[in-house]
């Protein structure tokens, strides 16, 4: 929380100082509509159902937009989501009392979890400039989509039994179901089209279930309601593609 804390505070400062270096007077990127990729990395904190199981995450993004010359919006977005913080043993059944695990040489096992998981969806939005004299501005967008996660295995010598040739699948957690995305970012476009970049929060909410039948370790039911949230923040690089419009100049 400290990180997205710090990440608004400088969301505000910098936003302020972009702002204050546009003038009424100038040249306005494009009045016409904006095609518009970007590729971003950010980090993410869970909240709800997702808690227990996970800590945060790293999560890298692609997407694509189509702006409007009335600067409304519509957008699709991958969102990858991975980390090596787990929270949920689902291998403690086969721990020693030191905490490991013996592979089938009963030598100590080398095993690392790791969170995978996307975000896929579409959605649609809002760019309000900051000021008239320049695209850049507060953007607002609302996205309907997927979200999955599930814990991958990574043992080195493939000696554990319990997740080989495909029995992983009774451990993994595998968890998926649709989601909402609202975003609020700040969205510099330089007049220039040389600098273009995002600031960005983002709220999810999966309403997911876990896909599984059983759960091996438990040897119950997989939970097939679940409330899995992430607050996060993003810093994304645009590639954009104006058409449409011509440089207009405000005296």
């Amino acid at each position: 929380m400290r990180t997205i804390l710090s990440f608004i505070i400088f969301f505000c400062a910098l936003s302020q100082s972009l702002v204050g270096q546009v003038t009424d007077e100038g040249v306005k990127a494009v009045d016409g509509s904006i095609l518009n990729f970007g590729l971003g990395i950010g980090l993410n904190v869970p909240f709800g159902d997702l808690s227990d199981r996970y800590g945060n995450n790293m999560n890298f993004s692609i997407g694509g937009e189509y702006i409007t010359k009335n600067n409304w919006l519509l957008n699709g977005e991958f969102m990858y989501l991975f980390s090596e913080n787990i929270k949920e043993d689902v291998l403690a059944p086969f721990r020693t009392r030191e905490g490991f695990i013996l592979g089938d040489d009963n030598q100590y096992a080398s095993l690392i979890m790791k969170q995978r998981g996307f975000y896929v969806g579409i959605g649609v939005g809002k760019l309000i400039p900051l000021s008239k004299a320049s695209r850049s501005g507060i953007k607002l967008s609302l996205n309907g989509g997927i979200l999955q996660h599930q814990i991958k295995f990574s043992d080195d010598r493939n000696s554990i039994a319990q997740i080989r040739a495909g029995r992983h699948v009774g451990y993994d957690r595998l968890s998926r179901g649709f989601s909402l995305k609202e975003t609020i970012a700040y969205k510099h476009l330089s007049q220039d089209r040389r600098l273009n970049f995002e600031f960005a929060l983002d709220f999810i909410q999966g309403f997911t279930s876990e896909i599984r039948a059983i759960n091996f370790d438990t040897g119950l039911p997989t939970n097939k309601s679940r409330l899995d949230m992430l607050i996060g923040a993003r810093i994304i690089w645009n590639l954009p593609f104006y058409g449409g419009g011509e440089n207009t100049v405000y005296y």
